[in-house]
């Protein structure tokens, strides 16, 4: 079985635009997560109705990574993780979760109601 070495990488940043409205300095925090794969899925779907659409996990038994990308309107994810604990978690750009101690073992999405959106999925197991 191969395995595949995941990446995230770069920084995130926040300046000032004007000191009137904020008085804090910049701020700038580097990302570099770095994790070895064993399964990875890559899905991409077309929200056409408004009830929840469950994302399979083909392969795996939950997910360590979980990144969601969503075009055309807000979407509701709803994840549950290994302790048993679901929550639903709005997002209408990127959603990125990583959780090596509890992975999660299911996902649906739902679509803003009458508004087509479309959802890129990946999914990422580490053992």
């Amino acid at each position: 079985m191969g395995a595949d070495e995941f990446l995230l990488s770069g920084s995130y940043t926040t300046t000032p635009l004007s000191g009137e409205y904020s008085l804090t300095p910049s701020f700038t925090a580097p990302i570099d997560e770095r994790i070895v794969l064993l399964y990875k899925s890559s899905q991409e779907y077309d929200l056409a109705v408004d009830t929840p659409v469950a994302v399979p996990f083909p392969g795996m038994t939950g997910a360590n990574v979980v990144i969601l990308k969503a075009v055309g309107g807000k979407v509701k994810a709803r994840l549950t993780s290994a302790d048993g604990t679901t929550q639903a978690i709005p997002f209408d750009s990127y959603l990125i979760l990583m959780s090596l101690a509890y992975p999660i073992t299911a996902l649906d999405l739902t679509r803003t109601p009458a508004t087509p959106t479309n959802v890129q999925v990946f999914l990422g197991q580490v053992s």
